[in-house]
């Protein structure tokens, strides 16, 4: 029961609460296509109906479930944290660098970094192997005097017929807030039939 309790309170604070009718941010399209990439894979799932198999772990306790989704709007929730770490918004055209590293054999890292401390997501990196798009990670800290997290999410792809597809997911990170208990979270995702 106290697992199911910080489940809820882990959902509460790693999607925020929403009221009301959201209107679509201006996208630039100056970097990698985050959403374009996540929606073309919900796109697949809608059509192959895989399961999720999740392992959350918070301040030590482990919950595993298994999920089935019905519509494109459950991944949507479900991959929630990696569409807010978008960086094609307006007014972040210029707040990244990006660079390019071979790493030998045929692979290369494509790493948007940001040019001051001012947006939570510090970084993403895209990892390719022969040019095909292998895992992306991407890091977010925000602090201020009353909070400060951090967390690391990683997407990973398996190639299949010349395309790479999301095959399992993770977040884990830490959470401290004034006259509250750490809270440091994991969680594991793998997308199979």
């Amino acid at each position: 029961m106290r697992l199911k309790k910080i489940v809820l309170l882990l959902s509460l604070c790693l999607f925020g609460c929403t009221v009301g009718q959201e209107s679509e941010a201006i996208r630039t399209g100056t970097y990698f296509d985050l959403i374009e990439l996540l929606d073309q894979q919900i796109a697949m799932f809608e059509i192959e109906k895989p399961a999720l198999y999740k392992e959350l772990n918070v301040n030590g306790e482990t919950e595993k479930i298994t999920l089935k989704f019905d519509s494109a709007q459950q991944w949507k929730d479900e991959l929630g944290l990696f569409y807010q770490a978008d960086i094609n918004k307006l007014g972040l055209e210029t707040a990244y660098i990006t660079e390019e590293l071979s790493v030998g054999n045929g692979n290369k890292k494509v790493i948007d970094s940001a040019k001051t401390e001012k947006p939570t997501v510090r970084s993403i990196e895209y990892n390719y192997s022969a040019n095909q798009l292998k895992s992306i990670r991407i890091l977010v800290r925000d602090k201020n005097p009353v909070y400060n997290f951090e967390k690391e999410l990683n997407l990973f792809f398996d190639v299949k017929q010349g395309k790479s597809i999301l095959s399992s997911f993770s977040i884990s990170g830490d959470q401290s807030m004034i006259l509250k208990d750490e809270l440091n979270y994991s969680l594991k995702a793998t997308i199979g039939q």
